[in-house]
């Protein structure tokens, strides 16, 4: 898992800024938004096996899996809201859980510094106590909302999006994050082999969600695929199998693929589409790209893998104008507010989009069935 945030951290720090995202008090069809509600599901899948080498007494014999789960709930008390901290303990916490018996302690602080030594914006404590417009652990709206599986980047959790988790909360969606873990110690790759296992999480996230009847809110017949970065390809693998899917966003997803950069990593991208199932499988649902167009450069690129071949479906690519890769993350969003610094419209340009997808095709199957 350290190798994960060593990653992470250094891609934040080369992170361009993102935009704010203040509370909706109307839905897209007029009516009054929701209320943001947040809890985390853990569960074990005794399908697969985790730790290797031990016997099944082993507390990390079979995989772990936490579910982050937002959904829309009614009003509740302010003093509930969550602190961006929390998202970042989330972080401790299962790095603790899959790579015993190492420890990480006071990653919260150490990364909230990262953070704000890499946008030079705010302080570790500021962001820390940064309160968010989502309430822990709130009682669901008792009605059936389509669901969207959020597929995360390379080696990180849903809370990279939270921002725009909150606003499709506030539509009326249920976002379960498919957190980015790859084989044990959880030290996810580009191999083949780590890729699958989130979308091998997402089958089960999908399964136990079905089979818990107190999230009878979620309407499995209308479900949606969110993917930012890496996610992205892992949510497109995930969408071309019969999962009854209805839309996808890609958020600068790595199913499109520019070779040149790395030989190590267009040998892995190269492992993934030569797999039986990738060269007969195709997405059959409407698809959004949303792609970003920094400065032009000098780049070292020597082709690019044509994912749209694969689409059998509407398609759609745009360019959100002067973003860089990490504007589809919220967490340039969430430094500059706590520190008060100027947000341009970025990353309220791409939740705009995305939410206006899954309106199209997802809301309206979702309606026409009630």
């Amino acid at each position: 898992m350290l190798k994960i945030f060593l990653f992470l951290l250094f891609a934040i720090m080369m992170a361009g800024c993102g935009s704010d995202n203040n509370t909706n008090q109307r839905s897209t069809d007029g009516t009054k938004a929701y209320q943001v509600g947040y809890q985390v599901i853990s569960f074990f899948d005794s399908s697969r096996t985790y730790r290797p080498n031990v016997d099944q007494s082993d507390p990390l014999y079979f995989r772990p899996i936490d579910i982050d789960l937002s959904y829309p709930t009614s009003q509740v008390g302010s003093d509930s809201t969550l602190r961006f901290g929390y998202f970042l303990k989330l972080l401790e916490d299962p790095a603790n859980l899959y790579s015993a018996p190492q420890k990480f302690d006071s990653l919260p602080i150490t990364i909230a510094k990262s953070f704000c030594d890499g946008f030079g914006c705010s302080q570790p404590n500021l962001l820390l106590q940064h309160r968010t417009n989502t309430f822990n652990a709130a009682k669901p709206i008792p009605k059936q909302f389509p669901l969207i599986l959020y597929f995360a980047s390379f080696g990180s959790m849903g809370y990279e999006n939270y921002l725009l988790f909150e606003s499709l909360a506030r539509q009326g969606y249920i976002v379960a994050a498919v957190n980015s873990i790859g084989r044990y110690p959880g030290d996810m790759t580009m191999k083949n082999a780590d890729l699958m296992e989130q979308v091998r999480d997402a089958d089960q996230i999908l399964n136990r969600l079905n089979r818990l009847k107190r999230y009878n809110m979620i309407d499995a017949t209308n479900i949606g695929v969110l993917g930012y970065s890496w996610g992205g390809l892992a949510g497109a693998l995930w969408a071309m199998q019969p999962r009854g899917v209805k839309a996808i966003v890609s958020l600068d997803g790595s199913e499109v693929h520019h070779y040149g950069y790395s030989g190590s990593e267009d040998q892995d991208f190269e492992e993934t589409i030569n797999t039986p199932f990738f060269k007969k499988a195709a997405l059959s649902v409407p698809y959004l790209r949303l792609e970003s167009n920094p400065e032009p450069k000098t780049l070292n690129k020597d082709s690019t893998y044509n994912f749209l071949s694969k689409i059998n479906a509407t398609r759609q690519v745009t360019k959100i104008d002067s973003a860089g890769h990490q504007d589809f993350s919220s967490l340039a969003t969430v430094v500059r507010s706590s520190g008060k610094c100027d947000l341009p419209e970025v990353y309220r340009t791409i939740s705009t989009l995305t939410i206006s997808h899954f309106e199209k095709y997802l809301k309206a199957t979702h309606n026409s069935t009630r």
